[in-house]
């Protein structure tokens, strides 16, 4: 709609200016560090609470308006956008959103609106695609009121950053067919919390400054009014909130690839070969429709797939 679209050309046009005063992507890839004031200035404008209801203190945007910033961001610098889709599009706020009760909502979602990083553990050194075998245990202390975390995560993106973390673990199961069957519940974890510990930094070939790492859980006490859902529940926490979470990657993908096309129609326009335009001949004219067509495809998806998450 008319509405929502001057919402979004709204703020694109105030994260224009957060990224061309604070942001340099060719500094930030070069030498592996994002600065603390580029965060600062994000979470100025309520970048980080794009997904987050206007009653907890975030923007309360659309699915699509979102999935437009990050677009945006995905034209301008990679490790910005995954700084910002991994804390919304994976991170807490989706769970809680989704299955938080109405007081975990209150107590989190607008720390993380302000700008509070949040992170999404779950896979571990020998535990990627087949949670089934997950390592990470939470068992409940004798009076109840706490869960004991032990275990490590491995790739957690934003995990050195985040001040709230959700965490994947097994709790103490029910008996079926006479065998113990563990439960995987989620439990938010606060980087305050003793206990937790940041091993390791991950580096990676692209994408230099992103927080990534390896997170130790030692001994970790957390109240029980920090399991999110229901015990045995996080799974399906999982793999709901992956499932719109990962529209982001389209969306920032597709800003890449549109700028991509930008480029490349001036550089066939403008040079000259045989007295033409490199354009004009047919082996480029075919190259140039392919990715014309293809990055307006994967536009059409994103926004098909968007507009679809935002009508349920």
């Amino acid at each position: 709609s008319k509405e929502e679209k001057a919402i979004g050309d709204e703020f694109i046009a105030k994260l224009k200016v957060v990224c061309e005063e604070h942001i340099n992507p060719a500094e930030i890839d070069r030498t592996g560090h994002y600065p603390q004031e580029a965060l600062d200035a994000l979470a100025e404008i309520g970048t980080f609470g794009m997904g987050i209801a206007k009653e907890y203190g975030g923007l309360g945007f659309s699915k699509v308006n979102y999935c437009r910033a990050l677009q945006f961001l995905g034209s301008y610098c990679l490790t910005t956008v995954t700084y910002v889709s991994a804390h919304q599009s994976i991170g807490a706020p989706q769970p809680l959103k989704l299955f938080g009760t109405e007081e975990q909502k209150k107590q989190f979602l607008p720390r993380m609106a302000a700008g509070e990083i949040s992170a999404f553990a779950l896979t571990e050194p020998d535990v990627g695609s087949d949670p089934a075998k997950m390592g990470m245990t939470a068992v409940p202390t004798e009076d109840g009121n706490h869960y004991i975390l032990n275990g490590t995560k491995l790739w957690i993106t934003n995990g050195p950053a985040a001040g709230i973390l959700v965490v994947m673990a097994n709790i103490p199961g029910k008996i079926v067919r006479g065998k113990e069957r563990m439960q995987i519940s989620t439990f938010i974890v606060e980087k305050d919390m003793p206990g937790y510990e940041v091993l390791h930094h991950c580096n990676f070939m692209g994408i230099r400054a992103i927080a990534n790492g390896l997170l130790q859980f030692t001994d970790v006490k957390v109240p029980k009014e920090n399991m999110i859902g229901e015990p045995g529940e996080g799974l399906k926490i999982a793999l709901t909130t992956l499932n719109t979470g990962r529209l982001g990657i389209p969306a920032s993908a597709t800003g890449g690839a549109k700028l991509i096309v930008m480029e490349m129609e001036k550089w066939i326009n403008d040079r000259i070969q045989w007295g033409v335009p490199i354009g004009k001949h047919q082996s480029i004219a075919k190259y140039a429709s392919l990715a014309a067509s293809t990055t307006y495809a994967m536009e059409a998806m994103v926004w098909l797939t968007s507009s679809w998450a935002d009508k349920g």
